[in-house]
């Protein structure tokens, strides 16, 4: 009964007041496998050691034939009041019903006569309906005798009359209880019961993809220590020389999902098969379009599939309720079928509209669509492939530009040669069309060139007018892109007040109906700039789209080289190793994919390197990252990796000047303000000014290091604050600060903050 100490606070309290006329009737609701069934037995153990009897039945999907099955169940158990059901008993026609109605309400009382009785009834969503209409008016016509009732059903849309009985047994009084999953503790708990010893890192990470079920996570652990999967050490058990991301599942388990499948009609098993191999996460619409279904083909096994509780719906997918029955029935997908699976995903229905003919809307059309498709599914190569071909169709009318899909792939890429090309003449044929929004994608286009070749300045000049010609257009999305340009360069440049004011701009993160892909450039800058203000435990708030979106969607990782190894540094920042090791995984699986990229590997290798502590594969992603930023990165991170250790200093500060010097050929005065500070602790002195004529006072005479000083200040931040933020110490930044006043000619904070909203106003209409 772990985890579950107001609800058997509850049941005893249910068991204490037997005898009373009023509040007998409890209602226990859960998803399968919650604990429903031993909740049951557990009260049903302890009312007969208290002289309670009880009558115990359940209720099953085939006995829904058996009028009042569950009820005659129960009281038939008792050898010493037989219900009388020979055959000649039995009336005909209609009173049939009626005659086994009454049998059941005059045993209960002969049971009655002999003292207290406790009736405990489960899986009542499959009770026949003559049963769910004794019930709904024997508690009422009982009450009056020293009788409870514990009632269980599961709590899913598929329970139908039984979900209408509990609630108008609730409406009257009865007392109802929801087992909702398990807690961490509680998890720690069962964890510990099952296997004898506290669950390590691995275990406990593993144990987690049970989503809190009892019976998910029971057949786990169980299974696992049965096939030898478990070593215990010292007390604690661990995962046989295996991550928890490549942990073989047990065939306890498989059978546990597979027990549930089959209550699921056979088209319903196949299309959960088949969708699974897409990730735990799926629209309908792509569904039906590789299975070559429409969408309203699929409406009623997926209906079937969200009332059983297999799937849940959210805001823009279904998804598998638990990560565990999801990478079963992945796992029960013979490999040769798996295999297949992927390549119609790959390849969609790639066979309809080559069969179009060339040059129709339709045709370009198309391509455009399944390039971006297989981009956000993490097949790159094809995703190029597919786009290349678009750019030699004519163009498609209204559709996305097939030269601006290509360019964008291509940045992401880091093929600026290329991209550069193909953005030139993407402007050239939008001119050509005089298709409006063709031409405002152009300056966004060119945002994202300049930010990948490290010219921020150029990044947020075009950034900026991308932004106003989306807003012109109404267009959010392309707004949206521009703004995360805009912040990310603003960001990297040392401006963080100004990509907060541009974060904060950014609404497409909270818009309803924006499908994920959408939005995961939105929220990849949005968490980087949260986690630069406050830590990350502030980035992870905007994060949660991106990690439960794997690895379903993997545009995020795709869009930027460091995204999967930033992604892994904040989640192990905050102690999050399960969705650390789902990003490693979906970039190791997006490397695999595309084998002729380099780019995907290097980030592997980064995102690898930091969730294991790996210098060598951190080594490897410094070689393999063709990216200065990203090189960069990755050199800062084999820095502070192998500063940690003892002996490796002289390595380290090598690693970090590498990191110092990619950061300066891209303008990254934060990055490179962050590592001239670690070099500092390592005893290393990295001096660096430009020389500048200032004025010598009013704002043209701040430096650019007390103009960032001022932002800070100005924006309500603490002089530690504000230090932690420019990597300097807080008596430089009280220096700065004196030097700010002098030169403005104020003594006070407020003063510097309202004169700094004015200079804003007037340098940044935003």
């Amino acid at each position: 009964m772990r985890g579950r100490k107001d609800e058997w606070a509850a049941v005893l309290a249910l068991l204490a007041g037997v005898t009373s006329a009023t509040g007998n009737v409890m209602l226990v609701e859960g998803e399968p496998g919650t604990g429903k069934s031993l909740l049951l037995a557990e009260a049903a153990s302890v009312a007969t050691a208290r002289g309670t009897a009880v009558a115990s039945g359940r209720a099953d999907e085939l006995g829904r034939l058996t009028p009042l099955g569950p009820l005659l169940a129960a009281l038939g158990e008792s050898p010493t009041t037989p219900v009388p059901t020979t055959v000649n008993a039995f009336p005909d026609g209609p009173g049939l019903l009626l005659w086994l109605a009454e049998q059941v309400r005059t045993s209960l009382e002969r049971r009655l006569a002999s003292g207290p009785l406790l009736v405990v009834l489960d899986d009542l969503q499959w009770a026949d309906p003559a049963t769910v209409m004794a019930l709904r008016t024997m508690p009422s016509r009982l009450a009056s005798y020293p009788v409870a009732w514990l009632l269980a059903c599961r709590d899913t849309p598929a329970r139908g009359e039984a979900g209408r009985l509990f609630d108008l047994l609730a409406e009257e009084g009865a007392t109802r209880i929801v087992l909702s999953p398990l807690d961490e503790g509680a998890v720690a708990e069962v964890s510990a019961d099952i296997l004898g010893a506290v669950p390590g890192e691995g275990l406990t990470a593993l144990a987690a993809q049970a989503g809190g079920n009892p019976l998910l996570l029971a057949e786990l652990l169980t299974g696992l220590r049965e096939e030898d999967a478990i070593l215990v050490e010292d007390g604690v058990a661990r995962l046989a020389g295996i991550t928890p991301a490549g942990a073989v599942l047990p065939r306890r388990l498989h059978t546990a999902v597979r027990r549930r499948l089959d209550e699921l009609a056979t088209r319903t098993r196949y299309l959960l098969e088949a969708v699974a191999v897409l990730g735990r996460s799926f629209t309908p619409a792509y569904a039906a379009e590789m299975l070559g279904e429409t969408p309203a083909a699929l409406l009623p096994p997926l209906e079937e599939a969200l009332a059983a509780g297999v799937l849940v719906a959210t805001r823009d997918e279904l998804t598998f309720r638990h990560e565990l029955v999801w990478r079963s029935i992945v796992d029960e997908v013979p490999s040769p079928v798996r295999r297949a699976l992927r390549e119609q995903v790959d390849r969609a229905a790639g066979a309809r509209w080559t069969l179009s003919p060339r040059g129709g809307d339709g045709g370009t059309g198309r391509l455009v669509d399944l390039a971006l498709l297989a981009w956000d599914e993490g097949g790159l190569s094809r995703g190029l492939d597919l786009a290349r071909e678009a750019v030699e169709r004519p163009a498609c009318g209204r559709h996305r530009q097939p030269r601006a899909v290509l360019a964008s792939m291509l940045i992401d890429l880091w093929l600026l040669d290329e991209a550069e090309l193909a953005t030139e003449s993407a402007a050239e044929e939008a001119d050509a069309e005089g298709e409006p929004g063709w031409a405002a994608e152009i300056p966004v286009l060119r945002a994202r060139l300049d930010l990948a070749a490290g010219r921020l300045g150029g990044a947020i000049e075009h950034g900026e007018a991308g932004l106003a010609a989306a807003g012109t257009l109404d267009a959010p999305l392309l707004a949206s892109s521009a703004l995360s340009v805009l912040g990310t360069a603003s960001l990297r440049s040392g401006d963080l007040p100004g990509a907060i004011r541009y974060m904060e701009r950014d609404l497409i993160r909270s818009a309803p109906g924006i499908p994920p892909r959408a939005r995961l450039r939105s929220e990849l800058a949005a968490g980087r700039i949260s986690e630069a203000r406050d830590g990350a435990a502030g980035g992870m708030s905007s994060l949660g789209g991106i990690y439960d979106a794997l690895p379903r969607h993997l545009g995020a990782l795709t869009g930027e080289p460091t995204a999967a190894a930033w992604l892994v540094r904040v989640a192990m920042a905050v102690d999050d190793r399960r969705r650390a090791d789902a990003v490693v995984g979906a970039a190791e699986d997006v490397a695999r994919r595309n084998p002729a990229l380099p780019g995907p590997s290097a980030s592997a290798h980064h995102a690898r390197g930091l969730r294991e502590g790996d210098a060598e594969a951190l080594g490897r992603a410094v070689a393999g990252h063709t990216d200065p930023w990203a090189r960069g990165s990755a050199a800062e991170d084999l820095g502070v990796l192998l500063g940690s250790g003892d002996g490796r200093r002289d390595l380290a500060v090598e690693s970090l000047k590498t990191a110092l010097a990619c950061y300066g050929t891209v303008e990254a005065a934060r990055d490179a303000a962050r590592v001239r500070g670690r070099l500092r602790l390592l005893g290393e002195r990295c001096r660096h000014w430009a020389r500048t004529d200032h004025p010598v006072s009013g704002w043209a005479s701040l430096t650019g290091t007390e103009q960032a000083v001022c932002d800070l200040v100005s924006q309500g931040l603490t002089n530690r604050n504000a230090a932690e933020q420019m990597f300097i110490s807080e008596h430089t930044v009280a220096f700065h600060l004196r030097q700010v006043f002098r030169k403005l000619g104020i003594r006070s904070r407020v003063e510097l903050a309202r004169l700094a909203a004015e200079e804003n106003g007037h340098r940044r209409p935003l």
